[in-house]
C-alpha cells in the first residue's frame, strides 16, 4: 500500500525516510516515488541502517531518478530532537 499523499503537486520540498537494506533503499521507496514522480522536485533522504552509511542508497536513487533534484541524504542512527531540528534548520 501507498501512502496517499494529498497534494504532492504543492510540495517544493519533500523528505523521504527509509531503512537501508543491503547498503540500498527498499523497493516500496521506489514505488512511492513512482507514484508521485517527484520531478523538478527537491528531495532529500534520510535513512536508519545497522551498517551502511547512506551514500550509495543517494547514489542509487540519483542515477535511477535523474529528474529529481536529490538534495544531500542523512543517516539518522541515534538521531535526538535536537540533532533532528539542527539538520532542519529549525
Amino acid at each position: 500500500m501507498v501512502l496517499d499523499l494529498k497534494d504532492a503537486e504543492s510540495y517544493d520540498t519533500i523528505y523521504i525516510g527509509f531503512p537501508i537494506w543491503w547498503n540500498i533503499p527498499p523497493r516500496i521507496i521506489c514505488t512511492f516515488i513512482e507514484a508521485y514522480g517527484f520531478e523538478g522536485k527537491t528531495v532529500i533522504p534520510f535513512a536508519t541502517s545497522g551498517g551502511s552509511t547512506i551514500a550509495n542508497s543517494e547514489k542509487v536513487l540519483s542515477e535511477t531518478y535523474p529528474k529529481i533534484n536529490w538534495g544531500k541524504g542523512r543517516l539518522l542512527n541515534r538521531a535526538t530532537e535536537a540533532s533532528v531540528r539542527d539538520w532542519l534548520g529549525k
